[in-house]
């Protein structure tokens, strides 16, 4: 039967073969368990022992009857023997078992691998490469790829022990044996490669079929189709159509079945000719004295045990492909590099240096195309920002500024041109010390299941600094309602973890990662739209609170309200990825400019959503804003 996920996955070659990703694999459970280890090679012992003494067993029996012993010795031997046999196979139990159960636990060194790895990913990794990480927590979240890929390999090592000890018994007692096992295992081997091979070739057409049928049925469910289905009357020319899938698939498995069967059909001739070569020597050698009955049935027992062997070592060949293949995407995700250069960095001193004097940050001719575009997100951006200044970075949809930003946070890197913090090229610095020196306070900012406090410091209990902490409060507007907490910062946040998690309003949230991004003592600030979900009174006051919040602090404050960038130093305007505009709030109102068009524009908009509200509030209407109005009160024409 072909599994579900041969029919849906996508065809990829895989970077690393069976073999050196079994190398990494037995490596990694060194590293993470080395009592596991080695359990997988002991397990060889008992299992090889058991089935040799299994083969030893009857050929004993036969020889001590042909030697005369008495009836006690021939059952004291035939006890021990059995005795022996019963120790290997509990003994080999209970190592699989063993394995079984403590193999799951390799899923956590490679879990801890791979968050590790995910954390310390450069950002622009992070989103080029989605797929590989995409591919590597499918693998994670099957335990049973480690549990399996152990097993396995155990199994292929018995496999391989067997087939030595059998084959070397072979050789001394008829190499004629050895030479028609062989043969007959190669071409066991050749038939189900063919097979394989053919089902490889059919595979791409099965695939193709599979996800115009899975299309079909989902469409079928989806309301936006379901309506177009209903009204143009399409249900019968739909099922149709979904027939002619299913019955093409089932052709393709037809065929691939086929081959299968004709693959079984020729093994079980191969075996046919095999035993009858095998046993028709062995009757030749029996009948002629060159052998004895007691050989002869020991033989007869080595001939199955290699068979077995060899039929369980390339059973394993097959069983372990899906398990090398999630090692297999782990391997390429641990490898992925980061692109922020590896160097020593600036040095304490001058980082130290820098937080005390402020930062100036400049941009020389900067720009930047996102990979696979042609078309270049930023053109030429030539910036400069001064220690302490306040700078207001608009633009209308597309411009830019959500790239420009993810640059000066060194998220991205540009394509031309480069940044220099305090006339530092970014780069000289380590990723770490850059970024102790930014904070932001992101739209769309993450709350982690943990307590209030580490979410707003990102520190533990003990390395809270409440001073600190109690001052940023107060200058986000968050204070208030973090006193009205009856755990204050030991509440627990993330209702999806912990179910008596305190939540909050929109309002509330972004004044409490404003805090966040105020906690952190960093000399360059970059404000994301900070008053997104904020009333107008609570806009107010962050204004209100923003100059003493920036003082001694480089600040980038971004917003699609052109009325609320009014106390900043400067004014920057993005158009098509360039700076169109560049002055005071003041200067850019006092002449003919596209700023000064654009505030006219919003103003009057705003005008026009406050004289609504309050004929409604005076006709006594709830104000009920539909999806569009809302979106625009939000985000105004300004947003990216």
């Amino acid at each position: 039967m072909v599994e579900f996920r041969e029919i849906f996955g996508v065809e990829k070659k895989q970077k690393y073969g069976m073999l050196s990703n079994i190398w990494f694999h037995m490596k990694e459970i060194r590293e993470w368990d080395k009592k596991l280890f080695y359990y997988q090679w002991l397990c060889i012992l008992p299992n090889v022992a058991g089935s040799f003494l299994g083969t030893l067993l009857p050929a004993e029996l036969l020889r001590g009857l042909e030697n005369g012993w008495n009836i006690e010795k021939i059952i004291l031997e035939m006890i021990v023997l059995i005795l022996l046999i019963w120790i290997c196979h509990v003994a080999d139990t209970g190592m699989n078992n063993y394995l079984r159960y403590e193999g799951r636990t390799v899923s956590f060194h490679y879990i801890k691998k791979c968050f590790h790895k995910i954390m310390d990913l450069d950002y622009d990794r992070l989103e080029q490469e989605q797929k590989k990480v995409g591919n590597v927590w499918k693998a994670l979240k099957d335990n049973y790829n480690f549990v399996g890929m152990m097993l396995s390999f155990s199994i292929t090592m018995q496999a391989i022990f067997g087939i030595l000890v059998y084959g070397f018994l072979l050789v001394r007692s008829s190499v004629w044996i050895l030479l028609i096992t062989c043969c007959s295992v190669i071409l066991h081997f050749f038939l189900l490669f063919l097979a394989k091979k053919k089902h490889r070739f059919y595979h791409v057409y099965l695939s193709s079929a599979a996800k115009e049928a899975a299309y079909l049925s989902r469409q079928s469910m989806e309301s936006a189709a379901g309506k177009e289905i209903r009204i143009y009357q399409m249900a019968d020319w739909l099922l149709g159509k979904y027939q002619d899938v299913l019955e093409r698939m089932d052709n393709i498995f037809k065929k691939i079945h086929n081959w299968y069967f004709l693959s079984g059909l020729g093994n079980n001739s191969i075996d046919f000719i095999s035993n009858l070569c095998i046993y028709g020597y062995l009757i030749l050698q029996i009948s002629s004295g060159a052998i004895t009955a007691t050989s002869f049935v020991f033989l007869i027992g080595v001939v199955g045990g290699i068979s077995v062997y060899f039929n369980l070592f390339f059973r394993q060949m097959i069983t372990m492909n899906p398990f090398c293949a999630a090692i297999g995407y782990i391997r390429e995700f641990l490898e992925i590099p980061n692109q922020w250069n590896q160097t020593d960095g600036v040095g304490e001193t001058k980082l130290q240096k820098i937080a005390e004097n402020g930062v100036k940050l400049e941009l020389r001719n900067v720009s930047f195309t996102y990979p696979g575009n042609q078309k270049p997100t930023l053109d030429g951006i030539s910036l400069v920002i001064w220690p302490g200044e306040k700078l207001a970075l608009l633009g209308l949809n597309g411009a830019g500024k959500t790239t420009l930003v993810k640059l000066i946070c060194g998220f991205y890197h540009p394509t031309k041109g480069e940044i220099l913090l305090n006339d530092i090229p970014i780069r000289q610095f380590t990723r770490e010390e850059y970024y102790r020196l930014v904070s932001v306070l992101f739209q769309d900012s993450t709350m982690l299941p943990v307590s209030l406090d580490e979410n707003l410091t990102a520190s533990t209990e003990e390395q809270i600094d409440r001073r600190r902490l109690n001052w940023v409060l107060k200058l986000s507007g968050f204070s208030k309602r973090y006193h009205q907490i009856a755990q204050k910062g030991k509440a627990l946040l993330v209702k999806e973890v912990h179910k008596a998690a305190e939540e909050f309003s929109g309002g509330e949230k972004q004044k409490l990662i404003f805090a966040r991004a105020l906690y952190k003592a960093a000399p360059l600030l970059i404000l994301d739209e900070p008053t997104a979900a904020l009333d107008p009174i609570a806009e107010n006051e962050l204004y209100q609170n923003y100059g003493r919040a920036a003082k001694r602090r480089t600040s980038i404050y971004i917003s699609h309200r052109l009325s609320s960038t009014r106390f900043c130093d400067r004014i920057i305007l993005l158009e098509h990825g360039r700076i169109l505009e560049e002055g005071t709030h003041a200067s850019l109102l006092s002449a003919n400019t596209r700023y000064a068009q654009l505030f006219v524009t919003q103003s009057r908009y705003y005008k026009e959503q406050d004289e609504q509200k309050k004929r409604r509030k005076q006709m006594g209407d709830e104000l009920q804003e539909n999806e569009e109005e809302d979106r625009k009160r939000k985000e105004g024409i300004f947003d990216e």
